[in-house]
């Protein structure tokens, strides 16, 4: 596979999880709290990966690419290699704690002002980019390709992408378990 295929794949990943998110957390006009998490830590992520570039260039991505296939061990490489990204990635997601009080008024009340919740989501979006870098590294060796830098970006963004979606899945399940179960409308025997 080339450069431009591993893109492909990444963008059609990316999609797929905005849609699931977007699923979830459907917007009432505008971007949600997650989306606005998502969008401001891609941001982020890309100005941290830019300076750490400048540190080691498309040799940090080598690294990557020929680094563990065990998730755990592949996220420790990531935080290693590439920490302004990951802090980057976190800080852009944190704006989203000032700024959405300003956007939506009942934000205050709900999840999407608690830096609790943000920081949970953060590390999953965090999980997911270690993640991702394993599973379009496993694909590039069943697929017999180059395991490239853009396969490791591809995977980064689309597991960043899915690991918001997992956050919001489990926030939204435990919610509904500490809510309990739902009444019946109409109120009938």
């Amino acid at each position: 596979m080339t450069g431009t295929a591993w893109a492909a794949l990444g963008v059609a990943l990316i999609l797929a999880g905005l849609l699931a998110l977007a699923k979830l957390r459907p917007a009432r006009g505008g971007l949600n709290s997650p989306q606005w998490m998502l969008l401001l830590g891609a941001v982020g992520m890309l100005a941290g990966m830019a300076i750490d570039a400048r540190s080691g260039g498309l040799e940090t991505l080598s690294v990557l690419c020929t680094g563990p296939t065990g998730v755990g061990a592949m996220l420790l490489l990531h935080l290693s290699q590439l920490p302004l990204a990951h802090a980057g990635m976190v800080a852009g997601g944190l704006v989203v704690l000032p700024l959405m009080p300003r956007l939506r008024r009942g934000c205050r009340r709900q999840l999407c002002a608690q830096l609790g919740q943000n920081l949970v989501c953060s590390a999953w979006m965090v999980v997911g980019m270690a993640a991702g870098s394993v599973v379009f590294l496993e694909l590039a060796g069943w697929a017999q390709a180059v395991r490239e830098p853009a396969a490791v970006l591809a995977g980064m963004f689309a597991g960043m992408v899915w690991g918001m979606v997992a956050s919001v899945t489990l926030v939204q399940a435990l919610v509904r378990l500490s809510l309990g179960p739902r009444p019946h409308a109409g109120g009938g025997l």
